[in-house]
């Protein structure tokens, strides 16, 4: 269920990164950010029933964030984020987000 919803958001992504492509971006200011993201998401990649948020293109991650926003996909607690955040907010988190790659799994 998990890689259909990702599927489904990715698919998004194409129709929301518009918005967002004229923002401020800055990996560290995702970095400073990201403390309510990896209170739920994990770093390290692996999925339970939260999905992994690391490794993600940009304007992936940008998508689902302003489909959040836009009360276009379900999750009140996203909703709440999401709702919180601006261009520049959303595109450093993606940055800084895109640069952490999964671990493997004997680290």
């Amino acid at each position: 269920m998990i890689k259909v919803m990702r599927y489904f958001l990715v698919a998004l992504a194409g129709l929301f990164y518009a918005q967002s492509a004229s923002a401020q971006v800055s990996i560290e200011y995702g970095e400073y950010l990201s403390a309510e993201c990896t209170a739920c998401h994990l770093l390290s990649g692996k999925e339970s029933n939260i999905p992994t948020i690391i490794d993600w293109d940009p304007e992936s991650f940008i998508a689902v964030l302003t489909a959040y926003k836009n009360k276009e996909l379900e999750n009140k607690v996203m909703q709440n984020i999401a709702t919180r955040l601006g261009d520049d907010e959303m595109a450093s988190l993606a940055a800084y987000f895109a640069t952490i790659k999964p671990k493997e799994e004997n680290e």
